[in-house]
């Protein structure tokens, strides 16, 4: 089966599509056919305002929709990092720069999670600081869906996350790259920037007033152990306390020169209670663990981007969750053969009783295959 028809990816399907057959194989979230080529496209919704999402093959997919996370997040990362720039310099930032920003970011997880969060743990970016931030964004929007958070507060969670540093973008880069302690200097920056954050906001406009007890509050713990206030518990704004698991998620995730990062442990996938204990370790008395144990839910023991080794010791990468699911993920696509060669394109690989296994994580491998193109293991740019 080659990789153009096995991999499949999200589209949203043009209005004009509605009411002819279908030009492929249609899917459902959860990989489940829903219509077979030449079948009729009906809407079928109450409302025919909302857009019909479906998954087919890779390669039909591109001639539905030119739409690539990878480059929307390459993007949006060249611009937060030009904005952060601008600020340190004290240069002109338009008011609806951050939101329209925010927006996008939840527009393109909201076509494709899966490879939105696979690219965030792979992809290369050019700061530490701005993969951070969309890191952050991208877990926080997978836990307030998980909340049932409407729309205006997804956007407003993804401008909390993107925002929440933006002053100290630099003071952040200097950390990842920190082999000792931090300076004074360095202390006071960490323990001035929500103030700093929400100040900048402010400073912004009141479009962005709803961002700032988010931001504000991104520090504090539910056992008042944080700052800038020492809140507790439910005085900490339920927003806040999102951006709070998420920022240690992704800070666990991506580690930085003085700690090495935390991998998901195969020895507990299958227990969601002892997989957050690894994951989180100590942080678990301070943070909300009904967020903690939501957002791990909703990533599950193979969250997309996961490097693993297949009992054919291939080096293989999770591109498609299994909701509901604690066993496999639904899609890992094979990217290195059993020496560590990349594959000349990556190859659909199926995984349960009877097929390939997962044997281990490998994301301490994923220094080896920085330059990978690892939109094509979604689907993207085939």
């Amino acid at each position: 089966m080659s990789m153009s028809t096995s991999i499949l990816r999200p589209v949203v399907m043009p209005p004009e599509l509605i009411g002819h057959p279908a030009p492929c194989d249609l899917f459902n979230a959860s990989g489940v056919l829903l219509l077979r080529a030449g079948a009729l496209i009906v809407h079928g919704r109450r409302d025919p305002s909302q857009p019909l999402r479906f998954l087919c093959p890779a390669a039909f997919a591109a001639r539905i929709s030119h739409a690539h996370p990878a480059r929307e997040l390459s993007r949006i990362a060249a611009t937060l990092a030009d904005i952060s720039e601008r600020i340190a310099r004290n240069a002109h930032v338009s008011a609806s720069e951050l939101r329209e920003l925010a927006r996008d970011l939840l527009e393109v997880w909201l076509l494709d999670a899966d490879a939105c969060l696979g690219f965030a743990r792979l992809g290369r970016f050019a700061r530490s600081s701005v993969r951070h931030a969309i890191h952050v964004a991208l877990l926080a929007l997978e836990s307030g869906s998980a909340s049932g958070l409407p729309s205006q507060n997804l956007t407003t969670l993804a401008g909390a996350a993107l925002s929440m540093n933006l002053p100290r973008f630099a003071l952040h880069d200097e950390m990842f790259d920190l082999s000792g302690a931090p300076d004074d200097a360095q202390r006071r920056g960490i323990g001035e920037h929500p103030i700093e954050s929400a100040r900048l906001l402010r400073r912004l406009g009141k479009d962005y007033e709803d961002w700032v007890p988010a931001v504000i509050c991104h520090h504090e713990n539910v056992d008042g152990s944080g700052y800038p206030g020492g809140l507790r518990g439910a005085s900490i704004p339920l927003t806040a306390r999102i951006l709070r698991v998420a920022d240690t998620l992704a800070a666990r995730l991506s580690g930085r020169k003085a700690r090495a990062p935390v991998y998901w442990n195969l020895n507990h996938a299958g227990d969601a209670s002892l997989l957050t204990r690894h994951v989180f370790g100590a942080d678990l008395a301070r943070l909300d663990k009904s967020l903690v144990n939501q957002l791990m839910r909703a990533l599950g023991p193979f969250p997309p981007g996961s490097l693993v080794r297949l009992s054919n010791r291939e080096l293989a990468v999770v591109t498609r969750r299994r909701f509901g699911s604690a066993s496999q993920p639904r899609q890992v696509v094979a990217i290195a053969d059993t020496f560590g060669r990349p594959l000349e394109a990556p190859m659909f690989r199926a995984t349960g009783p009877g097929l390939l296994a997962i044997r281990a994580y490998a994301q301490d491998e994923s220094g080896r295959h920085h330059a990978h193109n690892w939109g094509r293991a979604w689907g993207y740019e085939l």
